[in-house]
């Protein structure tokens, strides 16, 4: 590909910018992403992903590789400096909806290699390392200028769009002169990753929050011998000085001793609260912490980068395929609102943790001890998250914009997650009690909607078998019998005949024209 080629050029490659390229070029895109850095930045950021971001790295055919990076999510429970239970997070019990474990712990530095070792696959992705941009001009039919830091040469790319997911000083948005929207947290933290030398130090099983207002503090069990320590910043205290070995040493004495565990990683951090107000100014696109950041305590960082770059991927493929280019404008519309709730999801946790009052700690720890009591401080982490609410997705129908179900499925092949048996692009998938009418067919094969069949018994070889109900006990909580699913796996929405399912798809094809008007 020479340098002009480009439909798309991507900056950063990180997780996110990595994920997009792949997603871009598995769909035919020609893309080239670029990264200042030499390489892979070699210590552990990002320690937890959830089951739609495998589900991406699944279609992208990286799903194998990542999956030997990853570990178990343990539970995560919150605890008083007593060590009372006050509130637990567990993770939904198999069959899993998605076919992946809901929730996995991970080594970032080994999940970039393996994305971009995933991207040489592909004859239309470049990826260039060493390389920075140094120049965006007008976002409407950018013009960009890189400079390569081994040669010293300068080279121009005018693509027809450009990503920024730099990262949270992104170069992008400061360029394209977007302000971030502030949500009101700003805590220092100090972020401590230790390898345990062996497996049998007395540690606890599960993951931690101790909400003590002396220190809040945080422990997280990775993958492997990885064990991560996170310590709130006192009020006076000097982010330099209790970031040195011997400070680390002290706060981490009630569990290790220095012969047992080596020390990998420590930083110091402000954690955040911000969204930007712009996530596109004309060709020119934010993704990842480029545009939003979170506070950690739900993990949700690079999680909600890589559902920004799913989000994207597939709107930028169809505009450059031909179809509506208002459509990018959706992506906005869905992933910003979206993220501010998250992120308020997340900061109302944040605060539970960070409380330093010790008279307002046994307030707060007298009500989530009573809520345990009741049966209302026991939480699925998945649970706590919104669907999308706006842009492309159906009204008034149920599970609209929620994750489609993915299960297990058997036909005429091997055993395999439903998405490996279904092209990409819009599905209507019905269950086997549903017959479809001709008219339904037609329709959807008008709108470019493929339809499937999905059975829960063996009739006919070529039909596709479902393990477990998955699929078909999700609908009937809907009261559906159809699914219209987006290319991105997000429910468009649900029906309960062939006549609805027909309608569903007549408004889809609605709204996809709405968006070039």
């Amino acid at each position: 590909m020479t340098q002009n080629e480009a439909d798309v050029v991507v900056v950063g490659l990180g997780p996110v910018g990595i994920t997009l390229c792949n997603l871009l070029a598995a769909a035919g895109v020609r893309v080239e992403g670029i990264d200042a850095a030499d390489d892979v930045y070699a210590l552990p950021r990002a320690i937890g992903m959830d089951h739609e971001v495998m589900r991406v790295f699944q279609n992208i055919g990286a799903a194998d590789a990542i999956a030997a990076a990853t570990g178990q999510y343990r539970a995560s429970e919150y605890r008083s400096a007593d060590g009372v239970v006050l509130r637990r997070f567990e993770s939904p019990a198999e069959p899993y909806p998605l076919a992946w474990p809901p929730y996995m712990t991970f080594l970032q530095p080994e999940l970039e290699r393996a994305l971009r070792a995933n991207g040489k696959r592909f004859p239309n992705l470049t990826l260039r390392t060493g390389t920075e941009l140094v120049s965006l001009e007008n976002p409407e039919r950018p013009v960009l200028t890189l400079h390569d830091k081994v040669s010293g040469d300068r080279s121009k790319r005018t693509p027809r769009y450009v990503v920024g997911c730099d990262g949270a000083a992104s170069f992008v948005r400061r360029r394209l002169g977007v302000a971030m929207e502030d949500l009101d947290f700003d805590e220092p933290w100090l972020v401590v990753d230790m390898i345990l030398e062996d497996g049998h130090v007395p540690l606890p099983e599960t993951n931690v929050q101790f909400c003590d207002p002396a220190r809040p503090h945080t422990y997280v069990c990775g993958p492997d011998r990885l064990r991560r320590w996170e310590f709130m910043i006192l009020p006076g205290e000097n982010p330099v000085e209790i970031n040195r070995p011997e400070r680390i040493w002290q706060l981490l004495s009630p569990w290790l001793r220095p012969d047992q565990a080596r020390l990998w990683r420590s930083a110091t951090y402000n954690f955040h609260a911000l969204v930007a107000r712009q996530w596109r100014v004309g060709s020119v696109f934010l993704a990842g912490d480029a545009c939003h950041m979170t506070p950690p305590f739900l993990a949700q960082g690079m999680v909600q980068g890589i559902k920004d770059a799913a989000n994207l991927a597939w709107k930028l493929t169809h505009a450059i395929g031909g179809g509506p280019e208002r459509l990018l404008g959706t992506y906005q519309a869905e992933r910003r609102p979206f993220i501010r709730e998250v992120i308020e999801i997340t900061k109302r946790l944040g605060k539970v943790i960070c409380e330093l009052d010790p008279g307002k700690a046994r307030a707060r720890d007298a009500e989530m001890v009573a809520a345990m009591h009741t049966g209302q401080g026991v939480q699925v982490r998945q649970n706590l998250f919104p669907p999308i609410r706006h842009g492309l997705v159906g009204s008034s129908t149920a599970g609209a914009g929620e994750p489609c179900p993915q299960p297990w499925v058997v036909g005429p092949f091997d055993r395999m997650r439903l998405d490996d048996a279904l092209p990409p692009g819009f599905q209507l998938l019905i269950t086997g009690d549903l017959d479809p009418s001709p008219d339904l067919l037609d329709t959807s094969r008008e709108a470019g909607v493929a339809v499937h069949r999905v059975v829960q018994e063996r009739s006919y070889p070529s039909l596709l078998v479902e393990e477990d109900r998955v699929l078909a006990d999700w609908l009937a909580s809907k009261g559906a019998r159809a699914v219209l699913v987006r290319p991105d796996h997000v429910v468009f929405g649900t029906a309960a005949d062939a006549g609805e399912a027909e309608q569903l798809v007549h408004q889809m094809q609605t709204m996809l024209a709405a968006t070039d008007q």
